[in-house]
């Protein structure tokens, strides 16, 4: 039997805006320069985080 490490949240979160950030080239909808994962709050750090978690469940779901 192989059992497979899951990704903590935070790890897929973080991938996420990283994919996100390069998809637009670093640049949000008004100009501005998108910040590196750590530079974002908290509540935007939990909003992707929250993300994930929707992601994550629904991929689980129709595994």
């Amino acid at each position: 039997m192989i059992f497979k490490v899951r990704p903590d949240t935070t790890r897929l979160a973080q991938d996420a805006y990283e994919a996100y950030v390069t998809a637009v080239n670093g640049t949000s909808v008004n100009g501005d320069t998108l910040p590196e994962w750590d530079a974002l709050s908290r509540p935007v750090q939990n909003a992707w985080k929250l993300s994930a978690e929707a992601v994550r469940h629904r991929v689980e779901l129709n595994a």
